[in-house]
């Protein structure tokens, strides 16, 4: 039982952040919303703060709150004290914000405190109140199975199909927005440069619907990316710290941002609660909390309000066209709505068996609501990567990516996601360079900060020998979303185009750094230090893609006799190790076409590209700038190919 509670100073209100706490009324709130906290764990959060910065020890709390006769059960209940403190808190032991263990010692509160005798100001919507009861109990038929791992085969073929591909694979942001200092609705303590959308916890208490927090989340990003001015950290990067236990400066020094988004939402039944707050991340400093509580029919509506409340605490005007998208969000049909964020689940997951799944939610979504716009637009997207991933051709994709992209535009024309897949069908299936561009550009009018906008269309600029602008892009990209190793493999592609081959390696690296079994980097690496005149590296980063080739290939004695065949034939040999290494390759034909021309065997290599033109090869557009095919750029055969690509493209 807690004995009598002293305090050495007259205080009645202390606050710390958003919180409060009344020590009349013993009530712990945050922005206004009360937090139920027990009189146990509430009277040590008292003493704690009324000794903030100095260690309060375990005897200590033991003789001021708990009763003389209390012996054996003293350890447990203090344990168990400081547990339920630090849940209403949300505060980790590891990473403490609050409340920091001295082991063997005690506790010290090292946030800053400040002290008034003032009543605290009355509590906000009691109905909503933080520390509550949950929302009414889910119906468990509507739970739907949960996100699987990602498939564990590898390369039933070759990893060459990806070269162009992996551009395609999702990224999306890193923000950067100031503060203005002029008085607006929160304070600041300067100018912040980015903004982090971390992911929201899920209050539902139920793992299978982990979906629908991971949803909100993206969908949050996508809003706030979309409004001018700032810039958001990508869904990508920002998923990276999902359960982490890293503090808030921690995380927005690894992101290179200055303030952070992080809330939960908690789906039951047919209503949706999301909570956000909007903190500081160099002070961990509350600057502003709200609490969203609609209808599922109603969530696009939800979420445009929470977008325009965010803007407005940062300060940002948003311009007659934005307001006019916010309005105009119609109430949507809730199974399509969980079906679609079902599918934006299993897209982000970037394999053969996600893709297919993704693709059976949003049609499944289509079905509920024929008019879900986003759903043909993820449909589009599914479509257009998945001969990138899978042993599916494009011809047979491209066009149900450009019809489910144009009636995703029909319904909306203001989705980026569906004009990027008009961009790559154009530029890929149509070699219509002109009309890709034009897509491009509007993908990144309608949301300046799409990070995988920027590197489509970044490999776009490279391809067609545009390569001060396509680096630009590829910058962008990779500010955007710094911790995905798509985008880094993308910006070494794209720096090696530019034979600039010393930075591409260290973007390969970086790559591998992030996603070690990111096979296809290895090979990129490969090229570059091959085009360096480094064959002994070039034989040795070979070597590191080897063992994701299943064993029946017998790959492995192949890649590994690069480096004798150079040790014993030099050049040549090193040349002649690779041409035999690419035939084991499935659609190799552009890399034995380098191969040959590398040889000075220009027959030969022309024989190659004549295959891969017939064959519709993607990968036909890299002899646009591989400088293998330098000697031939001048040859009127070699022209007449380009011609072919593109009309409206001339060589040197």
């Amino acid at each position: 039982m807690l004995g009598a509670m002293e305090t050495s100073s007259q205080w009645r209100v202390a606050r710390f952040g958003t919180y409060e706490v009344d020590l009349q009324s013993r009530r712990l709130t945050k922005s206004g919303y009360r937090i139920r906290l027990q009189d146990q764990p509430f009277q040590v959060l008292a003493l704690l703060i009324e000794r903030q910065g100095s260690v309060v020890s375990r005897e200590e709390l033991k003789e001021r709150l708990w009763a003389s006769d209390t012996f054996v059960a003293f350890d447990d209940g203090l344990n168990t004290a400081i547990k339920k403190l630090r849940a209403a808190l949300s505060d980790t032991a590891d990473n403490p914000r609050f409340v920091e263990t001295i082991p063997r010692v005690g506790y010290r509160f090292v946030a800053p405190v400040s002290f008034s005798e003032q009543e605290l100001v009355p509590e906000v919507n009691r109905s909503a109140d933080l520390g509550g009861p949950p929302l009414a109990s889910s119906d468990s038929t509507e739970i739907p199975e949960t996100t699987p791992a990602p498939s564990s085969s590898r390369l039933s073929n070759h990893p060459l199909r990806w070269k162009l591909a992996l551009v395609a694979l999702f990224v999306a942001g890193a923000l950067a927005f100031k503060f203005s200092k002029r008085p607006g609705p929160v304070s600041t303590s300067g100018e912040f440069e980015a903004i982090a959308v971390l992911p929201l916890q899920n209050m539902s208490n139920v793992p299978a619907q982990e979906y629908v927090a991971d949803g909100m989340t993206d969908e949050i990003i996508t809003d706030l990316a979309k409004l001018a001015g700032p810039k958001v950290i990508s869904r990508t990067s920002a998923m990276q710290y999902k359960g982490s236990h890293k503090s808030i400066p921690e995380i927005a020094r690894e992101l290179n941002v200055g303030a952070v988004v992080e809330g939960s939402v908690e789906r039951s039944g047919g209503r949706m609660r999301v909570r956000v707050q909007l903190i500081e991340a160099s002070t961990d400093h509350h600057l502003w909390a709200e609490s969203y509580d609609r209808e599922l029919s109603d969530v696009l509506r939800l979420e445009s309000d929470l977008a325009q409340d965010i803007a407005r605490q940062i300060q940002l005007h948003l311009t007659p066209q934005q307001q006019q998208d916010f309005a105009k969000r119609q109430p949507l049909n809730p199974q399509a709505f969980q079906d679609y964020l079902q599918g934006r689940q299993y897209w982000a997951m970037r394999t053969d068996e996600s893709l297919h799944k993704a693709i059976d939610y949003f049609n499944r979504a289509i079905e509920e609501d024929p008019n879900d716009a986003r759903s043909y637009a993820g449909l589009a997207q599914c479509y257009i990567v998945l001969p990138m991933l899978t042993a599916i051709r494009q011809t047979e994709t491209q066009p149900k990516a450009r019809e489910a992209a144009q009636r995703a535009l029909s319904l909306d024309a203001s989705l980026p996601e569906a004009h990027l897949v008009l961009a790559e069908v154009e530029f890929y299936q149509n070699s219509d360079f002109s009309a890709a561009e034009q897509e491009f550009r509007k993908t990144l009018d309608l949301n300046p900060n799409y990070a995988t906008g920027h590197q489509w269309y970044g490999e776009f600029l490279s391809l067609v020998g545009r390569s001060h602008e396509a680096i630009s892009e590829l910058e962008q990209a990779v500010a955007l979303d710094p911790l995905s190793a798509i985008v880094h493999h993308q910006a070494g592609q794209t720096f090696q185009q530019a034979r600039q081959y010393d930075r591409a390696i260290q973007e390969y690296q970086a790559a591998l750094r992030l996603n070690p079994n990111l096979y296809v980097t290895y090979e990129s690496m490969y090229w570059a230090y091959r085009r360096q005149g480094n064959f002994s590296a070039a034989a040795k980063a070979m070597q590191g893609a080897s063992p994701f080739w299943q064993p029946e290939q017998g790959m492995g004695p192949i890649i590994n006799r690069l480096a004798s065949a150079y040790a014993n034939g030099g050049r040549t040999g090193f040349l002649r190790q690779s041409v035999e290494m690419h035939k084991h390759f499935r659609d190799a034909t552009v890399d034995l076409a380098r191969d040959y021309a590398d040889l000075g065997e220009k027959a030969r290599s022309y024989q190659e590209l004549d295959l891969a033109f017939a064959s519709r090869d993607v990968l036909l557009l890299l002899i646009l700038v591989d400088p293998e095919f330098d000697s031939m750029r001048s040859e009127a055969r070699f022209r007449d190919l380009v011609r072919q690509i593109s009309p409206t493209l001339v060589t040197n």
